[in-house]
């Protein structure tokens, strides 16, 4: 989506899940709908999937009594190289049954892929952009027929207007799917209605409108064209529809979609004569579901902060620093996933290392300009990474304006825990002490003795010291040593 901050006004920095908005997609795995392509891109490096089923109906298309029920599906990868660059491949099918006509009971399956290449940019509140389209029809899914390729090119425009976005499509599609049958005239009706081919090039046309809903839905409502050019074209398809989606976590994303569509007629005479104008016969009204799933990426996270907004005669601009850098482990290969925390004295960002142990975030606040005067107060940064089953690493840094190199941070191995058993006895009475307090340093442990004077504590490898307090006796301190997968056994001696 187009950004929509405004530079006067600095608005609290988000999270690494804030910074993740749920997936806006549609067609192609790629943000926007159905039919309308947003200006819009991926975060570089990230691969989206996405799924999409539905169930369409039409009634009286070949004869009063006819109806068409036809089922589709998509499946559909995106991948992001550039920052302003996406790759898009989706295989599509659908599977069309014909009734109500004793003549006219036929049913067949078509599928064929389609592959998009789309780049954008954004500028303020608008993003420009243009996708390319490669379509090539297949007789029976999943064929295809190279003589039949077909292109189609849209120029893309979004605009953010506060409580949605605005997007508009315009393009050409020059169609070669008929290509794809040979003789058409040799194939029943329904087939012919059902191939989804054209013998017509398109002018290509749509405008959608998305909301978001909080931080986790979306609706969309949108509308398109498809206006058949030459001699003897039919009329055009139209099309309106809805969309609304739901975040079920940073990373998957589930849609529901309903679609309404009005197709070029067909004189039943015609039909009768076995002549059907090739053109893409959609179902009046479909709807189904879309599963999306969001892998890899990497994308700059702003640190959080507070920030208190100074009257408007006061010029005041928040200096940030970004901060880069690489995690490995103790063999020197890339980290992933680590969480990534930057803390400062006043603020604290968070994100994720990438596949190659990368990570960057940005615009983290180390000060102010105020009125053209520069102060720096909140420079001491430590920079943690985190992982299961690895220690902790982290690095001090003083941060200064711009992109600040982060020394390459090491993880290494969790050592296996280690254990301490032990018996406390009062010397006196040469008896088991019950309910003896214990405490262990590092790490604040507390134990109690059982009625057996016994205890036994999971410890990570390394030195210690004990503490034991029993009510009458005097307290007792002994060091003890933790060894990886060892156990370390005391006899704890007390008197008065």
């Amino acid at each position: 989506m187009p950004p929509d901050a405004d530079a006067a006004d600095a608005a609290p920095a988000t999270s690494a899940a804030e910074d993740r908005p749920p997936q806006r997609l549609g067609y192609g795995a790629m943000p926007g709908g159905l039919h309308v392509a947003a200006a819009e891109t991926l975060p570089q490096g990230t691969v989206e999937l996405g799924l999409l089923s539905g169930y369409g109906y039409r009634k009286d298309l070949l004869a009063k009594d006819h109806t068409l029920n036809r089922a589709t599906g998509e499946l559909a990868v995106a991948y992001a190289p550039l920052p302003n660059l996406v790759l898009g491949l989706s295989f599509d099918g659908r599977y069309d049954k014909h009734q109500g006509i004793a003549s006219m009971t036929d049913d067949g399956y078509v599928g064929d892929p389609h592959l998009l290449i789309r780049a954008a940019a954004p500028m303020g509140k608008l993003a420009l952009g243009g996708q390319l389209g490669i379509w090539v029809p297949g007789k029976d899914a999943p064929s295809i027929a190279g003589s039949a390729i077909s292109v189609d090119a849209r120029a893309l425009l979004s605009v953010e207007a506060g409580f949605g976005t605005f997007t508009f499509n315009a393009g050409f599609r020059l169609d070669n799917s008929a290509k794809s049958v040979d003789e058409p005239g040799k194939l029943s009706v329904e087939d012919q209605v059902s191939l989804g081919v054209s013998k017509f090039h398109a002018a290509l046309g749509g405008a959608s409108l998305r909301v978001p809903i909080g931080e986790r839905w979306y609706v969309a409502l949108e509308g398109s064209a498809d206006v058949f050019v030459g001699d003897g074209a039919p009329g055009p398809i139209i099309r309106g529809g809805g969309v609304i989606g739901a975040a079920v976590s940073d990373a998957v994303s589930i849609i529901g979609y309903v679609e309404g569509a009005k197709v070029p007629g067909l004189k039943y005479s015609d039909v009768a004569a076995g002549m059907v104008a090739l053109v893409p016969y959609e179902p009046m009204i479909t709807g189904g579901l879309g599963l999306q799933a969001r892998f890899g990426g990497h994308r700059p996270v702003a640190a959080t902060s507070h920030i208190i907004k100074l009257p408007k005669s006061v010029s005041v601009t928040v200096v940030g620093a970004d901060v880069a850098g690489v995690v490995v482990d103790d063999t020197g290969k890339p980290v992933v996933g680590a969480r990534i925390t930057v803390k400062l004295k006043n603020s604290i960002g968070t994100t994720f290392s990438d596949d190659k142990g990368g990570y960057l975030i940005v615009k983290v606040p180390i000060g102010r300009t105020v009125n053209g005067k520069t102060e720096l107060d909140d420079t001491g940064a430590e920079i943690t990474a985190e992982v299961a089953n690895k220690k902790p690493g982290s690095v001090t840094l003083t941060l200064g304006k711009g992109t600040n190199a982060v020394p390459q941070i090491t993880l290494d191995p969790m050592l296996p825990p280690g254990q301490l058993r032990a018996v406390i006895i009062n010397v006196g009475t040469s008896r088991p002490i019950a309910g003896a307090s214990v405490t262990i340093q590092p790490g604040d442990i507390t134990a109690t003795s059982g009625a057996d004077g016994k205890f036994t504590v999971d410890l990570p490898p390394g030195q210690y010291k004990i503490t034991v307090t029993a009510k009458g006796l005097a307290q007792q301190q002994l060091d003890v040593n933790i060894d990886p997968n060892g156990v370390a056994i005391k006899n704890i001696d007390m008197h008065k």
